[in-house]
């Protein structure tokens, strides 16, 4: 089962956050719905946290990918917060960890966020 929970950190970035298996199956939507619905409500920058996620699969790896390709198309930026063990073993296989930047949690991934905003 997948659950997925938005909050915002600053009024312009929204953490999404994932708790359970990312896998094959409508609970996946849910993702896309909430980047979705954090985009329309003004968040340029997102953060996924993934550190409460015990499993993803191809599926799951895809729905990531295409939330960051609709999130930069509209002028956006995207991190990646918590991953561990297998789920950031298969970022590594797909070679996405050399694309999307990679937090240790939601925190650090808001700090970066926060300082690339400042500094603009």
């Amino acid at each position: 089962m997948l659950t997925v929970t938005s909050r915002q950190c600053e009024p312009d970035i929204s953490v999404i956050g994932l708790n359970g298996r990312v896998t094959l199956g409508r609970e996946s939507g849910q993702l896309e719905a909430a980047v979705t619905k954090a985009m329309e409500s003004g968040a340029r920058k997102l953060v996924i946290d993934l550190s409460e996620v015990s499993y993803i699969d191809s599926t799951g790896i895809g729905i990531i990918a295409y939330c960051f390709t609709r999130i930069s198309k509209a002028g956006g930026e995207a991190l990646i917060a918590g991953a561990q063990g297998l789920v950031l073993d298969v970022f590594r296989v797909t070679r996405l960890d050399s694309i999307i930047r990679f937090f240790p949690d939601a925190g650090a991934a808001c700090d970066s966020l926060r300082a690339a905003g400042q500094s603009v």
